[in-house]
């Protein structure tokens, strides 16, 4: 039927509403007395004025505000004011749930009714199918010999993956909340659990009160545990988990995590807590973590990070975290296109059991201020910056630096192609120390000014298939003064440097500001790349440091305090998606090898592997005194489209022993993820012995997941 006849139909139906009905004496029937006026569409309609029916078949459609209805065919009664409907019944409603059924008898706006053969689709196609369901009051879903679940079936094997058969289920659309009555949780068709009342919220809620599933987990420290979250929602900006794990012999901790968003920023805490006496004694053991971001006027914001824990072992012991050191801080901070400003408070805590906490400072506080200006000075941008740090130990010296400077940068292009840069900045430094070694109490001021020039030639080659070849060589030569470093001024912030292609041109190759690069050098390179419209991708960099004298202030082991340093490299090549390989090494003359790091990643098809080796060589001058030298690696298979089986090491081949093996199993389909892992940890420490761990985590999706985030 054209959509000109239909339309025709539905305006006659319109005024049959209000004029033909018997009883109505040329008032307005019940139909239009409504808020919101039905519409209904069909291939034809027919009347039946002595009963006060209207029967319309074929393709029908009724619209009420935002409700439809589709059937083969209705019948409406003005008598008892109902709508039958028969044949491929779809009713959809304005939250986003859908209704399929054979037979419906409901109210003319199509909130209230009988249905017969009910299957429902809510969210992400998650299904709820009935023998019978009965709507009430607008909002309330009775469906009797109901089944719930989210996962799809196939004619093959109707089965699904699990679900939960009810002998009635509420579904309450104002609270968004599935209650079950008599429910049986099945597995691949088998019964595994029973419960007489069960609840949870539909897969339209983001959050929602109650239990989450829990974490199942087996270790040789601690026996079994579970994890066995409960989630609380507070209110719309706020929520908290509690999260107690119960062990076999290793304790009860109890865990929780607060949650809270304003209109300025957000921020979360979390902790665990246990009483046990694995140090010898009944003692309270425990961490706690959190992280919070506020905004300010101005730009500013103010937030906090951090993690403590009560004893070095804790947090290994009972699988929490691997990590051995934990850093707090609280700042203020603002970002700005011309500059910015940082001022952080930052405290460290050592769970290495050779490395006492005392002897770590604290910085109280640690500031940084920069201001570019856009106005060219000598034609080139024009900075200053100020910074200070003050540290305290428990154990040890204590120290205060505070330094102010400037700096200025030009770049020209020549028509050539050469691309020159000159560089020069200044900067005084005041040292106030206590306690320091060999001095004493005293105070130490310095001036550091460096100036240079760059210059940097990329040459261009290219082929008639339009590959692109770019080889570049670099030069940089920088003119600083000698004895700018000295016994009076603590190194703080430089002890350790990594030299490499990454750092090569940066005009100090110390990690902070303590230490001064001194002297005049060049700082020389040549870099590779190979650009192209094909998948396979090339480049390569090396390069050194060349002075007038060795640099007493880099470590031997840095290769920077030589008059030629160690020779810095790295090299790639990939054909994407499948194979990249690289490599970045750092070379002395006779080529001995002082830095060796290689990491490849391959991928094809179902399989992916990633392997590592690194290699660094002894430097008595920071107290690493032995070679260090690990291969790590990991693979993962997809066995097929559900199911994935991977793996992942660390060895340590200086000691001949493994740092950590994990392996696991992963399920993942539309309607649920099953995860397994084996974890043996070889490290150990006084409170953490090397352990072995099995953990498994069930998600019923759309059943008892938490969402990640408070609005």
């Amino acid at each position: 039927m054209g959509q000109a006849t239909r339309a025709f139909l539905t305006v006659l139906l319109a005024l049959a509403a209000v004029t033909l009905w018997p009883g109505t004496g040329g008032a307005e029937s019940p139909l239009a007395r409504r808020d919101l006026p039905v519409t209904l569409m069909a291939d034809s309609v027919e009347y039946d004025s002595a009963n006060g029916r209207v029967t319309a078949s074929g393709s029908v459609e009724v619209f009420y505000g935002e409700r439809t209805l589709t059937a083969d065919r209705i019948v409406y009664d003005d008598t008892t004011g109902r709508i039958s409907a028969e044949g491929n019944i779809i009713l959809r409603d304005p939250t986003g749930i859908t209704v399929f059924a054979d037979i419906a008898d409901l109210d003319t706006e199509l909130r209230d009714g009988l249905v017969r053969g009910a299957r429902s689709v809510m969210g992400e196609n998650v299904r709820l199918s009935a023998v019978e369901a009965r709507r009430t009051e607008g909002r309330y879903n009775t469906l009797s010999k109901a089944v719930y679940s989210p996962c799809k079936v196939c004619t093959d094997d109707p089965t699904p993956l699990w679900r939960i058969r009810a002998r009635r289920v509420i579904h309450d659309e104002v609270e968004k909340t599935i209650h079950y009555q008599d429910a049986t949780l099945d597995v691949l068709g088998v019964p595994v659990a029973w419960l007489p009342f069960f609840s949870h919220p539909d897969p339209t809620v983001e959050r929602a009160t109650g239990f989450l599933v829990p974490e199942i987990r087996q270790s040789s420290v601690y026996g079994w545990g579970i994890w066995a979250p409960y989630y609380w929602v507070l209110d719309d900006y706020s929520d908290l988990t509690f999260n107690p794990f119960i062990t076999t012999f290793g304790g009860a901790l109890l865990g929780g995590e607060y949650r809270r968003a304003f209109e300025s920023g957000r921020f979360e805490v979390a902790g665990t807590a246990t009483v046990n006496d694995y140090q010898g004694s009944q003692e309270l053991h425990g961490h706690l973590e959190g992280n919070g971001l506020f905004d300010l006027q101005d730009g500013y914001q103010w937030g906090f990070e951090g993690k403590i824990s009560t004893d070095n072992g804790y947090l290994r012991r009972y699988d929490i975290s691997d990590e051995d050191r934990l850093t707090s801080e609280l700042f203020l901070r603002r970002y700005r296109e011309e500059g910015f400003f940082d001022l952080t408070a930052v405290y460290f805590q050592s769970l290495r059991d050779d490395e006492p906490s005392g002897t770590i400072p604290t910085a109280i506080p640690d500031f940084d201020y920069r201001r570019e200006y856009s106005e060219p000075v000598l034609g080139g941008d024009l900075g200053f910056f100020a910074s200070s740090a003050t540290l305290v130990r428990g154990e040890g010296f204590d120290s205060t630096r505070f330094s102010l400077g400037a700096d200025w940068e030009r770049q020209q292009i020549l028509p050539s192609g050469l691309v020159l840069r000159g560089f020069a900045s200044a900067r005084g430094d005041l040292y106030l120390v206590d306690n320091f070694s060999g001095v004493g109490d005293a105070s130490e001021a310095r001036l550091a000014p460096l100036g240079g020039v760059e210059a940097r030639l990329p040459l261009i080659y290219e082929q008639a298939s339009g590959t692109a070849h770019v080889l570049e060589p670099i030069a940089q030569a920088i003119l600083a003064p000698y004895g700018v470093n000295r016994n009076e001024i603590p190194n703080e912030d430089s002890l350790v440097n990594e030299f490499d292609e990454t750092n090569l041109f940066d005009v100090s190759h110390h990690s902070g500001v303590d230490a001064f690069e001194e002297g005049p050098r060049f700082n020389l390179g040549l870099r590779y790349e190979r650009i192209a419209a094909d998948r396979v991708h090339v480049d390569a960099a090396v390069g050194r440091v060349l002075r007038l004298r060795d640099a007493d202030e880099f470590s031997p082991g840095s290769g920077l305090d030589r008059t030629t340093s160690d020779w810095v490299g790295a090299w790639s090549v990939g054909y994407d998606p499948y194979v990249r390989v690289r490599q970045r090494m750092r070379i002395e003359d006779d080529f001995t090898i002082t830095r060796n790091e290689i990491a490849t990643d391959l991928t094809f098809g179902r399989f992916s592997l990633t392997g590592g080796y690194t290699f660094l060589a002894a430097d008595p001058g920071i107290e690493v005194v032995e070679d260090r030298e690990e291969v790590s690696g990991r693979a993962a298979i997809k066995l097929n489209r559900n199911w994935t089986l991977s793996g992942e090491m660390r060895r340590d081949i200086q000691l001949d022993e493994f740092v950590e093996i994990i392996g696991g199993l992963a399920y993942a389909n539309e309607c649920c993820e099953i995860e397994l892992f084996v974890k043996r940890r070889f490290t150990e420490s006084a409170d953490a012995p090397a352990a072995t761990s099995v953990g498994v985590q069930i998600k019923l999706l759309t059943l008892g997941n938490e969402n990640a985030s408070v609005p």
